[in-house]
Order: C-alpha cells, then structure tokens, then sequence
C-alpha cells in the first residue's frame, strides 16, 4: 500500500472517530448536549408505563434484547473478520452495555439511541469501498503483533516500516474500539428498560423468571432463522419489528425503525458479491463464485475457504497435464498410495466433496462422508461436476467429526481428516473454534482405534508462512499417538484442487515399507513440508483441555490480548460513574455474574466435548442454563431460603468435583457421560440460581443488583483469557473463587443489616 494514500486514508478513519466516539461519549454521559439528546429521545420513544402487564413487557423486551444480542454476534463476527476468531469479546461488550443500561434504568429510556447505533455499524461493515474492505480483513494481524495465533485470511508480517506499521496499529485499535461502543449503544437502551421493569415489579421472582424465558424466545427464534438460513436482512427486518412494537408503541418509533430498516436492506443490496450466490448457514456466510470447467470457489465469512473441483474424464481429457500427475500431485488423490486398502473410507470434514470423489476414483466402496455444515453439504450436492454425494457408495453423514469419532464402532482402511481449518467460533460463550476438539490427541487416538490393522490415517493441512509451527505440531502430536514419526510431504495446488501439508500414519509397519518404493518415495522428495520435521522444540499438543490448535503456547494471543484491554479500558470508563464500589452488595452481585460467566462457558464448552459442537447442541446448553435457573426461581418462591452459606458450599462443592471428576476415564458411551456430565453441571448451576434469586429478592435496588451482576459477567468473560495458559478447566476454579468472593461479600452486606436492627431492638426497648 502507499503510504502517502495510507496517511490520508488513517487520518479519515481518525476523524470519522473522532465524530463517532465523541457523539457515543455525548450519549453515555450526556453532559451539556444532555438536553438535547433527551429531548430526542422522548420524541421518539415515550417512557414505559407500569400495568397489570408488566411481567409480559419484560418477556418481550428481554427476547428482543437477547435476539438482538446474538443477530449482533453472528453478524459482526461473519463481516469482521477479527471477530469471526474472537465472538465472545462481542459478547462481552453487549454485556457491558446491558449491564450499563441496567444501571441507568432511572434515566430516560429511547430505544431510538439502540437504531441509530444498528444503522451506524450497518455503515460501517456493509459499505463497499475496496480500501476499507481490505482494511477490515486485516485488523486481525495489524494487532497481533506476531504470528502467536493463525488467522486464516491476514496479511503477512513482511515489511515491517515503523511508521506505517504503527499507524495501521493505531488505525486498527480505533476501528474495533468503535465497532465495540457501537455494540455498548445498541444495549443500553434495552438494558435500561429491563431495569425499570425490574424495579417496578410486585413479584421479583416472576419478573427475573419472566427475563429468563423471554431470552429462551430471543435464542429459539434466531435458532429457528438459522436453521431456515435466512439472510441477515431477514434479521435486522425482525430486529426492526421487535423494536417498535416494544410497549409503549411510538409512532414515531415506527418510522424511525422504517427509515433505518430501509437503510440497512438498501446497504446489504449493494454489499453482494457480483457474479456470486451468497448463501448463510447455521454457522457461517458461504459465497459461491464460479469458475470456467465447472469449478466453483467458495468464500467463508469473505475468505477464501474451498474449490469444488472438476476431475471428470472430459475434463481431464481436456487438461492431460492434469490427467497424467494428478495422482501424485494432488493432496486428495497421492495419499491413497500408501494405503494398502481403500475400500472402507471415513472422511471427516466431507466438505463439498472433493475428498469423497477422491475415494471413489481411488477404489472405495463404502465411503462415510462427515461433514457439520448442512449448507456445504447442499452446495456439494448441487454444484460438484464428479457428483460424489449421489452415489450410492457414499453415506452422508450431518455431525460434528469428534461426536462421530466417538460413537462410530466401525472398521476403516482409511480416515482421511479433511481441510477442517475453521473460520468460526461454535459459540459466543467460548474461546474455541468449531474445530477445535477435532485436532487434539484424544481425537487422534480415536481415530487410531478406528482403524483397520493395515489401516491409515491420514491428516491434511493448510501449513503456511508465517504460521509453520502449526506442522511442527502435529508432527510431534502424531508421533506421540502412534509411537513413530508419520510420512509427511506438501503437495501444491492443483488445477482446482488446493494445496495442503499431507501427515500419514498408520500401526501398519508396511506403510514404512510401501513408502520406501521409488514411486513413493519420490512423492515424498519431491514436495518436502515447509517446517523443519525434526524441530527440536516443537509446540506443545493440543489437549481436550487445552484444544487450541491454532494458538502456538500456552498464552493469551497477542490480538485476542488488544482487544481485551481495549475492552477493559473501555469498561471501567463507562462504568465507573454508575458502579458503587464501597457497597459491599455491589461486589455481591458482580462476583455471582463473573461466577456465572465462567460456569456457563463450562457447561457450554465440556457438553460440545461430548454431543458435538454443532449449532443445535449450543442453543440446547443454553436453553438447559436458562431453565434450570427457572426451575431455580420456583424453588426460591415456594422455600423461603434465609441462610444461603449451604448452597455456596454445596455449589463450591460441585465445582471442584466436576474440577478433579476424570470424566473421560469412566466405562461408558460418549451420550452417557454427556448426560452424566450435563447433571454434575446443572446441580451447581441451580444453586447458583438459587442464591442470585435469594439475594435479588431481598436487594431494594433491582436494576442497580442486575446492572452490577451483567458488569460481573463482563469480568468473568475477560476472565476466561486464562483458559489460553492454563487450559479449560481451571476456570471451575476461578468460578469457585468467585462464588467464594461473593459469599463473603454476602456476609458483610449482611452485617450493617443486623447491626441497625439490632440498635433499634435496644432503642425499642
């Protein structure tokens, strides 16, 4: 890029935040333009009034609130790339932004404020200037600082130039610090109106239950959206309508939402890839761009992802260059080589079918193809020239491939592990990447146990500058599962068909000999791996514990690091005038939301493990969460709880068992221990209903309780960054630390009470 062009770019970006923060800064702490923006406000949305219908108005301002949280996620995460990689520091600025809300329930409440923030970031990602695109898609590595983490899609670290790199920093830093107060905006106001619910309620208990159930809608709804894979225009059209029939209803509203919904859709219109069909999934954005021959390339999240290849006899009649190498040069054809069999196949990660067509033309008769997105399954279906998927040998199978692995009793010559390298988080609540759980040694060795005795395994990847210690990995991994190194060569692009670092291994000792005939051993020679096989620090493996293949130690990545500072930052600014740290039941309620945050993320991420970490698994867990703290709130309606000191030990308890519990050593099938699992972790969950419910019940300021708890939630989610050093686990740990911080604060909120009453015992007396 030129620099000079690069300047000027910088210093626009910097004006348009100038002008953007500024008016953020103006709304959350009004100031002198607070009359103003008041006045705006009321004309647009009047204040909410208390009627017998209270419980229903807080049911639909928290569905809208939570369906207009997840759209958010998904959305931005789909359009940033950034945020594809790190969804749950979205999450965590929603949050803030409710909690926020929450606290500023007695100010004046317009949700106008949350549709001019939605159209502000509409702006922002759809607009299609090639400059800004390209800007957007390299946010990630401009604040890495190193390759500590693989960010499929960035640009590299070559020429580094002081200056420029310090101004793309800088620009970086104030493009996602926008995108995050803009998501702050958008959920202050319906944090706001929750709060004034709550506080105005007559029966606390049923209106947190009334929240609950109405966030149940919210998830089911967008669950149901997704599931129908509609477009994000059918999202915001939702979003839009929530919103101004939100009670009381606004005429003015009304048109606001109009004017901003006919803004939105006019940008997507013009966001569309010419010459392409876009295409949404349940778990991310596919755009389909054809090519000549019957070739197809298709982008995910706006990077590039896969070719759906053309290897037809009139194809390659036509191409004989091709024809004559493609069994040798090709990463989906040269592996079958070294198999001794391959009749019985399994490929995890199926994809559009170029791996399936593979196995067909190298002689399989029975072919398992896995594959976790049904869209992809859909286009390979539709659009593949070979078509592998209508065939009678293959068997379409729709599961994530570590579910699979562990309820398959089958027998394979081969297992092929596709190009499964993700673009995608398999939920807001966690760190991990859809794929995460695949790569680790316990789903290596599955796989071993899945094999025939002259069996291989085969395992493909994308092993690219700057990030080659990701091959020194699974060198090393490999070779810890099988005993032995395994055969490893890098085959390049050819015609559709990508490149990709080959790994074989196998308890075959013929591999070895089969590898070593000329013909074989020249495939090896003649394309060698991009790392060095014999590194003698290799990274450390990736453990159902610690799963993050794509992060190189055990640390924190250096981008997933600036934006949680800048995250920090950003909430002790905007909260520091609400949150009320010299009361003790302030820390209460912040220290059973961080809690919280983290037991969550547990639940959600353990129960991937072992029923998958599809899209449907997710709203399940978090469906489960919200009921059992339903179930939870009837509990505390009927038994009267005055001493909660037991339920903080038997929930503290509970932590630590599901801590040191071995759980993959029990004898059992994969759904048993799920389902064992998923009741070890709603015990402590309803008892971490429990007291919440107790303490808000007895709290005299609701929205103040709630905005300290959702702002508690913020800090357990910043605190999950730990996970990155320690691995999954200790956040039980962490989560107990602060349930036992909370106790204590309960304890001391608790004494200036008895205090008071005891003086006025005596002054009765």
């Amino acid at each position: 890029m030129d620099p000079q062009r690069m300047h000027q770019e910088t210093l626009i970006l910097v004006a348009l935040a100038i002008v953007v923060v500024s008016g953020v800064v103006a709304y959350l702490k009004r100031g002198r333009l607070g009359a103003g923006i008041d006045a705006l406000g009321r004309f647009f949305s009047p204040e909410p009034k208390v009627n017998g219908s209270t419980k229903w108005n807080l049911f639909w301002i928290s569905f809208a609130a939570l369906f207009i949280e997840i759209m958010m996620i998904r959305w931005i995460g789909t359009e940033v790339r950034v945020f594809a990689y790190f969804q749950n520091l979205a999450l965590i600025a929603c949050f803030l932004g409710f909690g926020l809300g929450c606290y500023w329930a007695g100010k004046h409440k317009s949700l106008v404020f949350s549709l001019l923030a939605i159209f502000g970031l509409a702006v922002l990602v759809e607009i299609q200037e090639p400059t800004w695109q390209g800007f957007l898609a390299t946010i990630s590595t401009r604040l890495s600082l190193s390759a500590d983490a693989a960010l499929w899609g960035s640009a590299g670290q070559a020429q580094f130039v002081p200056t420029v790199w310090f101004m793309l920093f800088a620009a970086s830093v104030v493009a996602v610090a926008i995108v995050l107060l803009l998501l702050v905006v958008v959920m202050i106001p319906l944090g706001q109106w929750v709060g004034y619910y709550l506080d105005h309620a007559t029966n606390p208990i049923q209106a947190y239950s009334s929240n609950l159930l109405g966030s149940v809608a919210g998830i089911w709804v967008f669950a149901g959206m997704a599931f129908l894979r509609l477009s994000p225009a059918y999202w915001f059209v939702a979003a839009m309508v929530l919103l101004f029939l939100m009670p009381p209803r606004s005429k003015h509203l009304v048109v606001a939402s109009l004017i901003v919904g006919v803004g939105i859709l006019s940008l997507f219109a013009f966001s569309r890839h010419p010459g392409a069909s876009t295409f949404w999934s349940p778990y991310q954005k596919l755009v389909v761009v054809p090519g000549p021959y019957d070739r197809y390339t298709v982008l995910v999240n706006n990077t590039g992802y896969m070719h759906i290849a053309n290897m037809t006899p009139a194809y390659l009649s036509q191409h004989p260059e091709i024809a004559e190498s493609y069994k040798t040069e090709s990463s989906y054809d040269a592996p079958y080589r070294f198999a001794k069999s391959a009749e019985r196949v399994l490929i995890v990660g199926a994809g559009a079918g170029n791996d399936a067509a593979a196995a067909l033309r190298n002689g399989a008769t029975y072919v398992d193809a896995v594959e976790i997105d049904p869209v992809i399954f859909s286009l390979g279906e539709r659009l593949h020239a070979e078509k592998p998927y209508s065939s009678l040998k293959v068997h379409k199978i729709l599961n994530d491939a570590r579910a699979f692995l562990r309820g398959s009793k089958d027998k394979y010559d081969v297992i092929m592990f596709g190009l499964l390298d993700s673009h995608t988080q398999f939920s807001d609540y966690s760190n991990m990447r859809i794929d995460n759980y695949v790569y680790t040694e316990e789903a290596f060795r599955q796989a071993r146990a899945r094999l025939k005795p002259d069996g291989i395994l085969v395992v493909k990847f994308e092993v690219r500058n700057p990030w080659t210690w990701m091959g020194e990995r699974f060198n090393s991994m490999l070779a810890g599962v099988f005993g032995h190194s395994p055969v490893v060569f890098y085959e390049p692009d050819l015609g559709a068909l990508p490149s990709a670092t080959v790994f074989i291994e196998s308890d075959d000792p013929g591999l070895w000999q089969r590898s070593a005939r000329p013909e074989l051993a020249a495939i090896v020679a003649k394309h060698p791996p991009a790392f060095s096989i014999d590194a003698p620090n290799p990274p450390s493996p990736t453990t159902d514990d610690w799963p993050y293949v794509y992060h190189r130690g055990h640390s924190i990545p250096q981008t997933y690091l600036t934006i949680s500072l800048i995250l920090l930052a950003m909430a002790i600014f905007l909260v520091r005038g609400s949150l009320q740290p010299g009361q003790a039941s302030t820390w209460h309620f912040f220290f059973l939301g961080a809690g919280f945050l983290l037991l969550e993320t547990q639940m959600v991420s353990r129960l991937a493990l072992y029923f998958g970490t599809t899209w449907l698994v997710n709203c399940i867990a978090l469906t489960a969460i919200l009921l059992v703290l339903v179930l939870a709130n009837v509990y505390v309606s009927r038994h009267r709880t005055q001493r909660l000191v037991p339920y903080y030990a038997l929930l503290v308890l509970f932590l630590m068992g599901n801590y040191f519990l071995p759980w993959h050593r029990l004898p059992y099938p994969a759904r048993v221990v799920g389902l064992l699992l998923s009741i070890a972790y709603a015990v402590p969950v309803f008892f971490a209903g429990v007291i919440f419910t107790e303490s808000f019940r007895s709290h005299a300021e609701k929205s103040a309780a709630f905005g300290a708890n959702i702002v508690g939630a913020v800090a357990g989610g910043l605190t999950q960054n730990v996970s990155f050093i320690f691995g999954m686990r200790i956040l039980l740990v962490f989560a107990s630390l602060f349930y036992i911080a909370a106790a204590v604060c309960a304890l001391l909120e608790a004494r200036p009470a008895d205090e008071e009453a005891c003086h006025q015992e005596k002054a009765v007396a």
